[in-house]
């Protein structure tokens, strides 16, 4: 666009693009209450680890794009990008995609904004991971044949067999995961002292007195715009293969949100894989509504 300019994102910029933010986490605060309120948004620009571009019009900023890069991607933050004028996004990411050089690449949005998700979507991005949420209120309906228990030390071979399972389905169709798989033993050291750290709460399931499912709550700090304030985070669950359909996740599930109920956290989040079919069925039937979208692309 020949009467925009695009510059680097500088100290001069921080108000008027943290006023960009307001406004964007505004609009999605009307649409999902259960998200973070009293927001710092220039705390939450000053706190992303990448370079940024503004798109200015007259000297005003009317959008506003950052990028972070890991070792094997790059992606926006849930901060990372907010618009007057949205298309301009568009011109704002060709010129700061080449700095990535990175192939992978993935930024978050929110779920109800669907003027932003369209701008991406043209961009060549999909839907790969839905963010959700809902409120710990409810009423419990497991089956009465699954026993939930908290977990201990000794669940440790179960808590890795299972965790295992996981990966194996994310490999397959039409999931396709590139992740590496872990060894069993590297899994059990991955959960090794996880009943001792006091941020998790681990519940297992038992058929029979077998184990056939987990799933892990996570006290995730409340440091980004999804996360409000009392929440838990719903950060690991697997079924075993013969056991899934007959209700094992669903008594997960409702223990879990008893139990967060009772330790007085009013909401709880999840994020699954949209590509994973029996994740992105099984959430929102238990009453998760999308919060964020990350969208991905992988550049030929």
């Amino acid at each position: 666009m020949p009467d925009v300019e695009i510059r680097p994102f500088s100290d001069e910029h921080l108000e008027a693009a943290a006023a960009l933010l307001a406004d964007r986490h505004e609009r999605h605060l009307a649409a999902e209450p259960l998200l973070a309120r009293d927001v710092d948004y220039r705390a939450q620009l000053a706190a992303i680890d990448g370079d940024g571009l503004v798109a200015l019009r007259g000297g005003e900023l009317r959008a506003y794009l950052f990028g972070e890069t890991t070792g094997e991607d790059a992606f926006v933050p849930f901060a990372g990008c907010a618009a007057v004028e949205p298309e301009l996004l568009r011109d704002l990411y060709a010129v700061l995609a080449p700095t990535w050089e990175r192939n992978r690449q993935r930024v978050h949005v929110p779920a109800t904004d669907t003027v932003l998700i369209d701008v991406w979507f043209r961009l060549a991005f999909g839907v790969q991971l839905v963010f959700g949420v809902r409120e710990t209120a409810g009423d419990a309906r497991a089956p009465t044949d699954v026993t939930v228990r908290l977990g201990r030390d000794d669940d440790l071979d179960d808590a890795a067999r299972l965790s295992n399972m996981l990966w194996e389905h994310q490999h397959s169709s039409p999931s396709f995961s590139g992740r590496t798989l872990y060894s069993f033993e590297s899994m059990r050291e991955h959960w090794r002292g996880t009943w001792n750290d006091p941020a998790y709460v681990h519940f297992v399931a038992e058929r029979d007195g077998k184990a056939v499912g987990q799933l892990l709550l996570f006290r995730r700090p409340e440091d980004d715009l999804r996360i409000p304030s009392g929440n838990i985070d719903l950060s690991h669950a697997s079924v075993a293969p013969e056991a899934r359909g007959a209700g094992v996740g669903v008594a997960l599930t409702e223990c879990a949100l008893a139990w967060a109920r009772g330790e007085g956290f009013r909401s709880m989040t999840v994020d699954w894989r949209e590509v994973n079919l029996l994740a992105s069925r099984f959430w929102p039937r238990r009453g998760f509504r999308p919060t964020f979208y990350r969208l991905y692309r992988h550049v030929p």
